[in-house]
């Protein structure tokens, strides 16, 4: 499923001890010194002295040496995307912004431009969909004389002209990848699905310890990561086919972006031992918070009454009409109705439709991230109607809770729940807005939360030391799964009231 672009560098043999010493002038080469405690990096630059004539392979030495020893320190840096690079389709047409990222293998990719990239033509196989990668790619521009070798006349007239000058930029492209059931999903189901499933190829990429096969058992190796080829290309974004959508086109940014955010080591031993990393975890929660804002705004959009407009239009374009009228008497028709439609005469809001219950299943999302934040409508705050805590553990506030009114309404707490939907257990706790930051963080390597089975999660809610809300939102996380137990003790049940929190 993973497409990536290079393959692993081949291995440098280092040569045999030399009989002798190396004498002082040129012992070695590249690769060694000339003894086998040494290997070369590939950073090599050039040592002037007088005398030394100076060539046009003595000036691309100088500028590979710079460039090695930088791509060294980007490698060690991490890959991940550091600015920009946003993309979205608008007519057919995908548009990548300016940006800047670092390859895995060091190389930094600086766009400064929109770039565009058609999509017409373009389509996928059973349960395909593409990644939008940034490549790196250069070419040559200007021009200048070849005035000549040192060993040739320079007024023979011999001489050419070539280009004195190489850009470093990107290119833009699309890899095609598959995840198999894709094309079985309900079209409002898909973006969801895919990043789920994507999350979690994601988290045994570098290991199945602890969650994929044979977790069972405490891995045996724990070797430091060995060098192996780099991907030259960072993704950006996944693109896919909107069945059933005037769009066409759907573009799903945190399934693939990764923003820079720690060096490869950190990265591979937070993987190998069951942890997610922090782009990963910041990546799962943006996808959520991306899509969840598309919906919400999709549906909160009027809608507009257009019968009056096409009534209109269906009476100027009958034959019967065109017939009995001239140019001139058509021209001013044409003129009234463009004048109608600027003052709204033939335009409105149309029916206003019985809502149903909004669940974020209805919208097409069926599994959350770890942690996360919901919108809370601003009639939803505290009032006569509001719940008491059911535990003193429930609410976290300077305050005593028994002192305090809960800060959310009945008509808000059922809201909430019918938007999670039956499956997920709510636990509800108000506390600083300082405090939802710190217990987000504390969700980073937790499972994410499934919407169609059990499932327990805290809704908190920022509120002030009197219990009232200070935010028009509300956050999620995960609740912590421990259950402790002392040493001779035989009896309680294993539930909720073991847990530590």
């Amino acid at each position: 499923m993973t497409v990536t672009e290079g393959t692993p560098p081949s291995p440098v043999t280092p040569p045999p001890a030399p009989p002798v010493q190396p004498v002082a002038a040129g012992p070695g080469s590249p690769a060694s010194d000339g003894t086998p405690a040494t290997a070369g990096g590939g950073i090599d630059r050039l040592t002037a002295f007088d005398g030394l004539f100076l060539r046009a392979e003595h000036l691309n030495r100088i500028q590979d040496y710079a460039r090695e020893l930088a791509l060294a320190v980007g490698e060690a840096g991490g890959p991940g995307v550091a600015e920009g690079y946003e993309v979205s389709v608008k007519d057919a047409t995908l548009r990548v912004g300016g940006g800047l990222a670092v390859a895995p293998d060091g190389r930094p990719l600086r766009s400064q431009r929109l770039i565009t990239l058609p999509l017409g033509g373009l389509t996928p196989g059973p349960h395909a969909f593409w990644y939008v990668e940034v490549v790196p790619a250069s070419w040559p521009y200007g021009d200048a004389p070849v005035q000549g070798s040192y060993c040739d006349d320079p007024c023979s007239g011999a001489g050419t002209t070539r280009s004195p000058y190489g850009a470093e930029g990107v290119r833009i492209r699309l890899t095609e990848a598959t995840e198999p059931g894709l094309d079985n999903r309900p079209a409002e189901h898909r973006r969801n699905w895919l990043a789920s499933r994507l999350f979690a190829a994601e988290r045994t990429e570098r290991s199945a310890w602890p969650y994929g096969p044979g977790a069972v058992d405490l891995p045996q190796t724990w070797t430091p990561p060995t060098v192996t080829g780099k991907a030259k290309g960072v993704r950006l974004a996944v693109l896919s086919r909107a069945p059933g959508t005037a769009a066409a086109w759907e573009v799903d940014t945190w399934t693939a972006r990764r923003e820079r955010g720690a060096p490869p080591p950190y990265r591979y031993w937070q993987a190998r031992t069951g942890m997610r990393p922090w782009d990963v975890f910041m990546a799962q929660i943006l996808q959520f918070q991306c899509q969840l804002a598309e919906l919400t705004a999709a549906r909160a959009a009027p809608r507009t009454d257009l019968q009056p407009l096409l009534e209109q239009l269906a009476r100027l374009g009958r034959q019967t009409f065109l017939q009995s009228h001239t140019k001139e008497q058509l021209g001013r028709e044409l003129g009234l109705l463009v004048e109608g439609i600027d003052a709204g005469r033939l335009w409105g809001p149309g029916a206003v439709d019985v809502p149903e219950p909004e669940t974020l299943e209805r919208l097409g999302i069926t599994e959350l991230p770890p942690a996360g934040y919901l919108p809370l409508a601003p009639e939803d705050d505290g009032g006569s109607d509001s719940l008491s805590p059911t535990s003193p553990t429930s609410p976290t506030s300077p305050t005593s809770p028994s002192a305090v009114s809960p800060p959310l309404s009945a008509a808000a707490l059922g809201r909430i729940e019918t938007f999670l939907g039956p499956q997920v257990e709510v636990r509800y706790c108000w506390c600083g807005t300082a405090d939802v930051a710190q217990a987000v963080q504390e969700a980073q390597h937790r499972d994410r939360i499934p919407l169609d089975r059990p499932a327990a999660v805290d809704i908190l809610v920022p509120a002030d030391e009197q219990g009232r809300p200070l935010t028009n939102w509300v956050a999620f996380v995960r609740r912590q799964q421990r259950f402790c137990y002392s040493p001779g003790e035989v009896t309680g049940a294993r539930d909720g009231t073991h847990s530590t929190e």
